[in-house]
């Protein structure tokens, strides 16, 4: 038996246990409730972002399909055009920028043969036309005796050939003036076996019916048709000779262009070469000038190239001479011109060769060193469908057009571009033959699928 001591003790302990173990006890449901109380509100956040995720999902798949609908109403109010597709074969373009230079012998520093003061005249200013032969400078030569007798040898013996110049243009006048004559001459030698051909024709013809009715005899036909091929023959002949002539162009006369004139107290008039428009003014009246500094330089426009490079891999459709079209940002119209020569090398850092096309300036719209686009045919050709140029939508790197799929619905089509054709481009694929592409309102459709818009209207479709 315990003795009431441990009685006591004991009745503690059992109770310690109870206060301690009681907290414990409590612990276990709230963890177990709280669990289920997470998973409960983690289900419920699940199924509400599958159920947004689905709702979403259609509407992505709408889009993929590329299909808009646009109402007639909305249609009217942005006034929709459609273009048809026109299949056509088209030459390769051949598209680059160059720069417009001088043409060959059509630019010319006119430079001082002796030392001496710019004096007495004014220089030309930039921008002035210059005729061939026109004085531009008169030098007071600061020369030696010696120098001055070398300038005066100089100047006789350009005198002597501007001499021997005259003669041979006078001959050479003599020459024009008989091919003129024999052009005119020939000309009335045609008319002449023309009338006699027509003459002819109609003899055989009334002989041939004459002895058909027996009113006249072989004999008379069979002459009639010989005058008839003689008369024939005349006239090809004369035909010939005419055209012959007709091909035959002018012998042109040697320019005077001796750039020397001689005066009294050692002064020498330097004259310009050719005509042109003054492009650079080097010096001053009352400068000192040494022999062969250049003066002013004088450039002809009337041709002109152009040096723009072509890739190596476009080089495969140039082929001999060809037309190109040039345009300026600084006019609305065409230039034409035609290839003079290929490079015969590659740039080895562009990888691209330096072709020359000469263009007729006679207007002078273009300047030197302007920029001009250049755009030529190819030798090869491919066929696609043209459309206009508004048509196309560009979107991250790629290229789309609208189709008309019925009155009220378009579906979006990505396509392969080729080349442009003025205001048409050519669209390799992505467009079949008869369909009809959007082209004013393809912006307003784009924007109508990538934020489809609510417009409360009935449709009407057609």
């Amino acid at each position: 038996m315990m003795n009431e001591h441990e009685e006591k003790n004991r009745s503690h302990d059992d109770a310690n246990v109870t206060v301690e173990g009681s907290p414990k006890r409590w612990l276990i449901p709230v963890v177990i409730g709280s669990i289920v109380i997470l998973s409960i509100v983690g289900l419920l956040v699940w199924r509400r972002g599958n159920a947004t995720t689905e709702q979403a999902k259609p509407e992505a798949e709408k889009n993929e399909t590329g299909t808009v609908k646009f109402l007639m109403e909305q249609q009217w109010l942005i006034k929709m055009k459609l273009a048809l597709p026109e299949e056509q074969t088209v030459a390769r373009q051949i598209k680059t920028i160059g720069r417009v230079v001088p043409a060959a012998n059509s630019q010319a520093m006119v430079s001082t043969p002796v030392g001496g003061i710019l004096s007495e005249r004014q220089l030309p200013r930039i921008g002035q036309y210059i005729a061939g032969g026109q004085p531009v400078a008169v030098i007071k030569q600061t020369a030696t005796s010696a120098e001055q007798a070398q300038t005066r040898a100089a100047i006789v013996q350009a005198e002597a050939q501007r001499v021997q110049i005259d003669a041979q243009n006078a001959q050479i006048n003599v020459e024009n003036a008989r091919l003129e004559a024999e052009k005119r001459t020939a000309a009335g030698e045609v008319d002449a076996a023309r009338i006699r051909l027509e003459a002819a024709k109609r003899e055989a013809d009334r002989m041939q019916r004459l002895f058909d009715g027996k009113a006249a005899s072989d004999k008379q036909l069979q002459a009639a048709r010989s005058e008839r091929d003689s008369a024939q023959n005349s006239y090809d002949s004369a035909l010939k000779r005419r055209d012959a002539l007709a091909a035959a162009r002018p012998i042109v006369p040697r320019k005077v262009d001796v750039g020397l004139i001689g005066g009294p107290d050692g002064r020498l008039t330097v004259t310009a070469p050719f005509g042109g428009y003054v492009t650079k003014v080097n010096k001053s009246i009352g400068e000192q000038v040494s022999p062969g500094d250049a003066i002013i330089e004088i450039s002809n426009l009337d041709t002109v190239y152009v040096e723009a490079p072509v890739f190596e891999r476009d080089l495969n459709l140039l082929s001999g001479s060809r037309t190109a079209t040039f345009t300026t940002s600084a006019y609305t119209q065409t230039f034409k011109g035609s290839v003079l020569d290929i490079g015969a090398t590659i740039n080895e850092q562009t990888r691209a060769a330096n072709v020359i096309f000469e263009v007729e300036n006679a207007g002078r719209a273009l300047r030197l060193g302007m920029q001009a686009n250049v755009q030529l045919d190819g030798e090869q050709t491919v066929t696609a469908m043209m459309i206009p140029k508004e048509a196309i939508i560009e979107s991250e790197g790629k290229r789309y057009v609208y189709v008309l799929l019925s009155g009220e619905e378009f579906q979006r089509r990505e396509v392969t571009v080729g080349d442009e054709y003025g205001e048409k481009v050519a669209v390799l694929t992505g467009v079949e033959k008869g369909e009809r592409v959007v082209t004013q309102g393809a912006y307003q459709l784009r924007l109508q699928e990538l934020k489809p818009a609510d417009t409360g209207v009935h449709s009407h479709e057609t």
